[in-house]
């Protein structure tokens, strides 16, 4: 299953070029990284500010990158959060380890 938008990043990679792409991927998954730790540690707390606020810092990071999916989940989570948060929560997290895992094949992977 393809979590990234390739078309929309290969577009992005031919404007750019690959050497200068390599470092905003790079920042890309050093962004998934840290929100997503964030947000298992709210998750872990039931803190549901911190849950948003995160959902929210995703749902940008993944926007920026073509990760519609993974954007969809965390803006679920960063408006009114649903009853069912922890399972929204368990797939943004899960999702979010499967585009890194596109993104940081790509050129320079």
């Amino acid at each position: 299953m393809t979590h990234l938008d390739k078309a929309y990043l290969n577009n992005i990679i031919s404007l750019l070029g690959s050497e200068q792409f390599i470092p905003l991927k790079d920042q890309f998954i050093r962004d998934c990284d840290a929100a997503s730790a964030a947000l298992e540690a709210a998750a872990a707390k039931g803190d549901e500010a911190q849950i948003k606020k995160q959902a929210h810092l995703l749902k940008g990071v993944l926007a920026q990158y073509g990760a519609r999916q993974g954007e969809a989940i965390a803006a679920r989570l960063a408006g009114d959060l649903p009853s069912n948060w922890r399972d929204v929560t368990q797939a943004l997290l899960q999702e979010i380890a499967s585009v890194c895992e596109e993104m940081a094949a790509l050129i320079g992977g």
